[in-house]
C-alpha cells in the first residue's frame, strides 16, 4: 500500500512530463498564427496592389482598341475622301483638256479663229481675256484639288502610321498584362500555401490547447487536487520644353475666337469645303473661322500652308487661340487641353477631342 501511494504522483508525473516534451515538439513545428496571418496580410496587399495595376492595364488596352476602332474607321473614310479627291482632279484634268482642244482645234470656228476674226483690238483683247480666263479658272482648279490630294495622303499617311503605334502600344500592354497575370497567379498559390499553413498551425493550437488541459489536471492529480481545473484557450487569428512664348499683335482675344468657332460645332464636314454653315474641312474652318476677326491669309489654304503662319509657340505656353499643325490637320486650341476642329465627315465640328490627339507638329500664334 505505501507503495501505491507514490505510484499515481509518479504516473502524474510522468504524463506531465511526456505532455511537456509533446507541447515543446508541437510548438517548434510550426510559425505561429500570428506570423501566418501577417505574412498574409502583406501578401494580400501584394494581391490587391497587382490587381489594380492589373485593372489599369486593361482599361488602357480597352482606350487603345477602342482609339483604334475609330483611326480605323478614319482611314477607310480618308481612303474615300482620297478616292473622291483622285476622280475630282482627273474630272477636272479632263474637262480642262476638252476646252482647250475646243479653243485650240474644233474646227467651225474655234476661239482662236474668233480672236483672229475680231473687228478690232478692243474686241480681240476681250476675246483673249476670256480664253486667258477660263484657263486660269482651270489651272485653279485643277491645283486646288491637287492640294486638297495631297493634304488627303498626308493624313492617310498619318493615320496608317497612327494605326501602327497605337498597335504596338497594345501589344507591350498586353505583355505587361500576361506578365501581372503570371504574377498574381504567383501570388495566389503563394496565399494557397499560407491558407494550408493556417489551417495546420490552428489544428496544433487547438492540440497545444488540449494539451496544457490535460497537463494542468494532471500536475493538479499529482497534487492530490482533483478539482482543479484550468482555463483553456485558443488564438485567434514635339518642343515641349521649349519658352516660345510670342506676344498678341492684333488686339483680338483668344476667348473671343474660340467662342466664334464653338458656335459652328454640330456642323457638317465638307472635304475642301469652305463655309461654317455649309460645310468645311480643317484647314478651312480656321481659315473662315480666323477670317472673321479680319485674319486673312488670301488663297485656299492647306492644312500643311498654316505651318508657316504667325509665330511659333513651345507646348507649354500654348493659349485659347492659337493655331494647332498636325500632319493632314489642322486645330485651334479650345484651353483645358482640348481642340476645336472640323474633325471628320463622321462627326463634324467638334470640340472635345485632347490637344495631343495626333502628333503635334507645330503650334502657331497668329493673334
Amino acid at each position: 500500500m505505501k507503495y501505491k501511494k507514490f505510484i499515481k504522483p509518479a504516473v502524474c508525473m510522468a504524463v506531465v512530463c511526456c505532455l511537456v516534451a509533446s507541447d515543446s515538439t508541437v510548438s517548434n513545428a510550426v510559425r505561429s498564427i500570428s506570423e501566418i496571418e501577417a505574412e498574409q496580410d502583406s501578401l494580400q496587399d501584394e494581391i490587391d496592389s497587382l490587381d489594380a495595376d492589373l485593372y489599369e492595364l486593361v482599361s488602357q488596352i480597352t482606350e487603345i482598341e477602342t482609339a483604334i476602332s475609330e483611326t480605323e474607321a478614319e482611314i477607310e473614310e480618308t481612303e474615300a475622301a482620297l478616292e473622291d479627291a483622285k476622280a475630282a482632279r482627273d474630272s477636272q484634268y479632263e474637262a480642262m483638256k476638252l476646252r482647250i482642244k475646243y479653243m485650240y482645234e474644233k474646227e467651225e470656228p474655234s476661239i482662236f479663229e474668233m480672236l483672229v476674226s475680231s473687228g478690232s483690238i478692243s474686241q480681240f483683247l476681250n476675246r483673249l481675256e476670256y480664253a486667258n480666263s477660263v484657263y486660269e479658272y482651270d489651272r485653279e482648279k485643277l491645283n486646288q484639288f491637287e492640294a486638297t490630294q495631297a493634304e488627303i495622303e498626308e493624313l492617310a499617311a498619318s493615320l496608317e502610321e497612327e494605326k501602327e503605334s497605337l498597335q504596338s502600344a497594345k501589344k507591350e500592354l498586353a505583355g505587361q498584362e500576361a506578365s501581372l497575370e503570371a504574377m498574381l497567379d504567383e501570388k495566389r498559390g503563394e496565399m494557397d500555401d499560407l491558407d494550408a499553413e493556417l489551417k495546420e498551425a490552428k489544428e496544433i493550437a487547438a492540440r497545444e490547447a488540449a494539451l496544457r488541459a490535460a497537463r494542468a489536471a494532471a500536475a493538479a492529480a499529482a497534487n492530490g487536487n482533483t478539482s482543479g481545473g484550468a482555463n483553456t484557450s485558443a488564438s485567434s487569428s514635339y518642343n515641349v520644353n521649349g519658352d516660345l512664348n510670342p506676344g498678341y499683335s492684333t488686339g483680338v482675344s483668344g476667348s473671343s475666337v474660340v467662342s466664334f468657332a464653338n458656335q459652328y460645332v454640330g456642323n457638317r464636314y465638307v472635304w475642301g469645303g469652305n463655309s461654317l454653315t455649309e460645310g468645311c474641312d480643317c484647314s478651312g474652318f480656321v481659315q473662315q473661322v480666323l477670317a472673321n476677326f479680319g485674319i486673312s491669309y488670301g488663297a485656299r489654304m492647306t492644312s500643311g500652308g498654316f505651318r508657316s503662319v504667325g509665330q511659333e509657340v513651345s507646348y507649354n505656353y500654348m493659349q485659347p487661340g492659337d493655331i494647332v499643325c498636325y500632319p493632314g490637320h489642322v486645330a485651334i486650341y479650345a484651353g483645358g487641353g482640348t481642340i476645336v476642329e472640323a474633325q471628320s465627315t463622321a462627326t463634324g465640328i467638334t470640340n472635345y477631342r485632347s490637344v495631343n490627339c495626333h502628333s503635334i507638329i507645330t503650334i502657331r500664334r497668329v493673334l
